[in-house]
């Protein structure tokens, strides 16, 4: 993909294989953007080129202090995908302006999409062209099957017509982060001609990101090269930081909704593992106190104000994972520094209980479980066997909702279902960091350990696949941690090494500090970033309006191919 920048107004055009799409504002009418489609097959539009920039793709377009801003990633950045699932993280944005005006990069505070920018490139962003990265295995597994069927010839002559091809270049949409801001893109998209938008749909003119973790490599185990995949996909829909989105929302929406998908590639199979973490589904927040009890308020009356919105929470959760194993890791002490974590989940086992009483659907489908990692730690003198205990605490229950598992085709790469996942773990502490990515780990270890059993491979424990998926799990949840609240997990470095030492416990204050620095200083500036991008802020700007530009036949003589100038 190239972006042009011309003439004396910095008119912005891109182009994606002989496919131009060419933006010019409409006089009088700020945030309204014509844009000239020009697809393969027709005469590129006619410019003096001042500046060409190659670039990856577009995240979407944003309004910002009355000018319409084209997000652009470009060049570097991180190839980290295996084998034929290329993965590239995000490195680098540049803000184009519609309207004139403002130079691309946003890397001093005067430029309206500073934040935005030291979001997006913060390193937390990936995407891919060659698979959706936005959704699990056995949503791409259905997908295809989808398609597949859609295409497949009608027999009957008297049969009804067929539906259309289904589209999936949206990806998940919970977890597509630039979902907001690729509406304008999408809106254009969604007018033009059937070829034209098959042509479209196969440029990156859409560029579907997550924001969380994508960890992959290739380990022997055995006899046999395998490759040990981890995926974190962070909701967006309440996101935000620490100590500003806490709980639920009136739609159903938790604050630090994350999927992670554990995924094992053996010679012919392909197995997935898919768990969600989230904040306890109740409307409560809490006060910042870096000494002291924590202290947590809920909304009152809680049963009036919480169920609803939680009813809507696990309906979805069950219409898209089955059954629902509640993992909750707050603390159950009744007295200390962390009694009000025992309140909230008292009231998390209440309300609950309430919506189970009112939709016989969750009773059936939801199993709400505590577990109080502290007691553990107590009782076997550390963190040591907390693993374990998870492990053998959930075991048959692990057993009980196994793992999707595909057969890869080798010839077509196309992925026949062998066995579905059938439930997931739900796992929540206070900030769904810490204890939540000890818990997911515990979770995770106990299913590939059953797994490699099952597939016939030598024993995970003690393996170079242990080793990998401990890094793995270490680095998705200090990824995860760092978005949210500035520093990594406390419990990543024993997750990373299975080992407690006195330079881990150094590393945990220091993390801990990060995180006291993270809300007193940048929470808010960060907070109201990340609403802009999600669509959450309620004083965004309206967002911008592409329309498609009425072609015009070119007069005698005019050249068609743009004209290059580097400088």
């Amino acid at each position: 993909m190239l972006v042009y920048v011309t003439g004396p107004e910095n008119r912005i055009t891109i182009e994606d294989t002989g496919f131009f799409l060419d933006f010019s504002p409409v006089e009088g009418e700020p945030g309204r953007i014509e844009v000239d489609v020009r697809p393969p097959g027709t005469p590129p539009p006619t410019f003096d080129v001042g500046v060409r920039v190659d670039a990856r793709g577009c995240l979407g377009a944003v309004r910002m202090k009355g000018c319409t801003f084209l997000a652009i990633v470009v060049p570097p950045v991180d190839s980290i995908g295996c084998e034929d699932e290329d993965v590239e993280q995000v490195r680098e944005v540049l803000f184009y302006c519609l309207e004139g005006g403002h130079l691309p990069l946003a890397r001093t505070p005067a430029h309206p999409c500073y934040h935005l920018r030291k979001i997006l490139t913060d390193g937390s962003f990936y995407y891919s062209k060659t698979f959706d990265l936005t959704s699990r295995l056995a949503t791409r597994i259905k997908a295809q099957n989808q398609l597949a069927e859609a295409c497949t010839p009608i027999a009957r002559a008297d049969a009804p017509e067929p539906a259309p091809t289904p589209s999936y270049h949206e990806g998940t949409r919970e977890f597509v982060w630039n979902t907001h801001i690729l509406r304008p893109l999408r809106a254009l998209r969604d007018s033009l001609d059937p070829q034209v938008q098959s042509a479209f749909d196969s440029r990156s003119f859409i560029l579907p990101v997550i924001q969380g973790f994508y960890g992959a490599s290739e380990v022997t185990l055995g006899a046999e090269k395998v490759m040990l995949a981890v995926i974190s996909r962070r909701g967006w829909a309440r996101a935000g930081t620490r100590f500003l989105k806490r709980g639920i929302d009136d739609a159903g929406n938790v604050a630090n909704f994350a999927e992670t998908e554990t995924i094992l590639q053996t010679r012919d199979k392909t197995l997935s593992f898919v768990q969600v973490r989230g904040s306890v589904p109740l409307i409560w927040t809490e006060v910042p106190h870096w000494h002291g009890p924590v202290e947590v308020h809920l909304t009152e009356p809680v049963d009036a104000v919480s169920l609803p919105p939680l009813l809507s929470h696990f309906r979805w959760l069950v219409k898209e994972y089955s059954e629902v194993h509640i993992y909750n890791l707050l603390s159950d002490l009744p007295t200390g520094s962390l009694a009000a974590e025992a309140l909230l989940g008292q009231a998390y086992s209440a309300i609950l209980s309430l919506a189970q009483a009112k939709d016989p659907n969750l009773a059936d489908k939801v199993i709400y479980e505590a577990h109080s990692i502290h007691k553990d730690e107590m009782v076997s003198g550390g963190l040591a066997r907390v693993p374990d205990i998870i492990a053998q605490d959930l075991e048959p229950h692990v057993t009980e909702f196994g793992a999707t598992i595909a057969r890869v085709d080798a010839l077509t790469g196309k992925y026949s279902l062998l066995a579905p996942q059938k439930g997931t773990f739900r796992v929540n502490c206070r900030d769904c960091l810490d204890r939540s990515n000890l818990g997911e780990f515990s979770i995770s270890t106990a299913m590939l350990a059953q797994q490699c059993q099952k597939l016939g491979l030598p024993s995970f424990r003690g393996s170079a696949l242990e080793t990998l998926h401990r890094k793995l799990f270490a680095d998705s949840g200090d990824a995860l941690a760092m978005i949210y609240a500035g520093s990594g997990t406390i419990s990543g470095s024993f997750v990373r090494t299975g080992k407690t030492t006195a330079r881990q416990m150094a590393e945990n204050a220091a993390n801990s500090e990060k995180r006291e620095i993270q809300a007193l200083l940048h929470d808010k500036d960060k907070n109201r970033a990340t609403e802009i991008l999600t669509g959450q802020y309620k004083k965004s700007e309206p967002p911008p309006v592409f329309v498609i530009k009425a072609p015009s036949r070119p007069s005698r003589g005019t050249k068609s191919a743009p004209r290059l100038r580097l400088f």
